[in-house]
């Protein structure tokens, strides 16, 4: 097993559409395949924690897939998430642009996806600011000193930073899943507690052998109604990180509400508020404010309807 502790620079680790049916009966597979999936969830989650702890930093770059049948849609985003040892977190999507068939958009020269700005949470360390540009607010959220730690554990992409295995096996009911490629290691998670059911009512978690870091999470909404599919298309592991990621800002224009709704910050939603303007805006890398939808800063749903 490769050591992350020195690796820098940019690892690019794929998913498998195959997985998304993983929990479905599987067909007979490869003798490679099969041995991936030779290894049971104790030993798992050592080796999982063991490369986690050796992370200080991690830069994702990520591809979201949101399905919601029940309105026949399917929404795509692309997004950032930073992390930042002890309880550090930028996490950023933006909203992919469709055409008449539902398609993604490339812009023009291909380069990138044509997309806007939609949600942003950013955990300082001591808060927790939520940004919304639909209604252009920013809600923030104060942390109690051992809450820090939970906000990253229980984000809206649970699973890629600070794993440990005794906290894993307290809130999840885990078991191993057919992998989609002889490369990875595939769990399905379900969650015991009632502040994760809230979040998601079950996920399936795809991880590289080699790196022992998710590349690819599936989390159904607690309804079971809809998902959220996210593909890790580009991981950095220890790779510096400007801490300006990391500082929550106010802006120009719009309304900045501390601590709504009291205690517990961590444990609830933002309150629904009336628009404050048209969203969009902002600059800079950190600066720049993506709309978040109406969900708890420190532990966001796992679909919006």
């Amino acid at each position: 097993m490769i050591g992350l502790g020195g690796m820098l620079g940019t690892v690019v680790l794929g998913g498998a559409s195959a997985f998304g049916q993983a929990e479905e009966p599987a067909a007979a597979k490869p003798p490679a395949q099969a041995q991936a999936a030779n290894i049971d969830v104790e030993t798992l989650l050592k080796r999982w924690e063991v490369q986690s702890s050796k992370l200080g930093t991690l830069d994702v770059s990520i591809f979201r897939t949101d399905k919601i049948p029940a309105f026949e849609e399917i929404e795509y985003y692309e997004g950032r998430a930073i992390f930042k040892n002890p309880n550090l977190a930028f996490i950023d999507f933006k909203k992919i642009k469709q055409d008449a068939q539902g398609k993604p958009v490339k812009k023009e020269d291909g380069s990138s996806w044509e997309s806007a700005h939609d949600e942003r949470i950013i955990c300082t360390g001591s808060e927790v600011w939520q940004y919304r540009s639909d209604t252009k607010q920013i809600f923030v959220f104060p942390l109690e000193k051992d809450q820090a730690d939970r906000a990253i554990e229980e984000g809206p992409l649970p699973f890629l930073f600070n794993m440990k295995a005794d906290e894993a096996k307290a809130r999840y009911d885990m078991k191993m899943m057919s992998p989609p490629n002889a490369t990875s290691y595939a769990v399905a998670i379900t969650p015991k507690l009632d502040v994760d059911r809230e979040s998601f009512s079950r996920a399936s978690v795809q991880l590289d052998r080699s790196f022992m870091l998710p590349v690819r999470i599936i989390l159904v909404s607690p309804d079971g109604k809809s998902t959220k599919d996210f593909k890790m298309e580009a991981v950095k592991p220890n790779a510096a990180v400007k801490d300006e990621n990391f500082v929550g800002k106010p802006f120009e224009k719009w309304k900045l509400v501390r601590n709504p709704g009291g205690n517990a910050p961590g444990m609830r939603r933002a309150p629904a508020q009336p628009p404050a303007g048209a969203g969009g805006a902002g600059a800079g890398e950190a600066g720049r404010p993506a709309a978040a939808n109406a969900v708890r800063p420190a532990i966001a749903p796992a679909a919006r309807r």
